[in-house]
């Protein structure tokens, strides 16, 4: 069966045009946080993480799973993952992510090891914090920066008769710092449920593997997520 990828072209000018959208609502949102911190000073319902106040902290929790298309050396690659997190004050949240390929059998490399080729695996997680501008309107923005490390793997699995033949062989494999900041637009959808669309840049500075760039993973992704909580 034949499968249609998206042109790295058209996903370079919808990475831009996505960028564009949320370079948009981001004034907008400033200056309903600014009234929203107004508001505060009025009547103390929403209290910033700095501020003394006689009222106590608000501390919620979000858990939810996350999915992102990038791409690997102008290969087509989809990651899944989940994310869970506290949220301090509606503005601000600390947490862990993690995300795995989910198309490694369409991730072939040739003469990884001069002579074979091989199916690349792996994943990367972390610590993941977040700042709010504005999270109580139906439309805010947020700013999400991921810190931790990962692993990719070149191995000669085959996957026949939706199986996987696992007498293949591991060619190399690596660890590796990563740092993912981002900026996603998250709408309120309920009281307990929230949509993130956005983009994220995935920075690994010291990739080594065979026969491989060491910038081989540093790409934009194209990010969706839902989160269920308290918030």
């Amino acid at each position: 069966m034949y499968i249609c990828y998206p042109n790295p072209r058209n996903m370079k000018k919808f990475f831009f045009l996505l960028l564009l959208a949320a370079i948009q609502v981001i004034p907008v949102a400033a200056q309903t946080d600014s009234a929203a911190r107004s508001t505060d000073k009025r009547d103390g319902e929403i209290k910033t993480l700095f501020k003394k106040s006689d009222h106590h902290t608000k501390i919620g929790f979000y858990v939810g799973p996350d999915a992102a298309y990038t791409q690997f050396k102008d290969k087509n690659v989809f990651l899944l993952g989940m994310s869970v997190g506290m949220v301090i004050d509606h503005f601000f949240s600390v947490g862990l992510a993690g995300y795995g390929i989910i198309n490694s059998r369409n991730l072939w490399y040739s003469n990884i090891d001069s002579t074979r080729g091989a199916y690349l695996y792996g994943g990367y997680g972390g610590v993941k914090f977040e700042f709010r501008i504005s999270p109580s309107s139906p439309v805010h923005v947020n700013f999400p920066i991921l810190i931790g490390g990962g692993g990719l793997v070149y191995n000669t699995w085959t996957y026949r008769n939706q199986d996987y033949n696992y007498e293949g062989e591991t060619l190399d494999w690596d660890a590796f710092f990563v740092v993912e900041p981002g900026v996603m637009v998250e709408l309120n959808l309920v009281k307990f449920m929230r949509l993130a669309l956005g983009i994220s840049y995935r920075y690994v500075p010291d990739l080594n593997l065979m026969n491989t760039s060491s910038g081989l993973i540093n790409n934009f992704n194209a990010n969706i997520g839902l989160k269920f909580g308290k918030f």
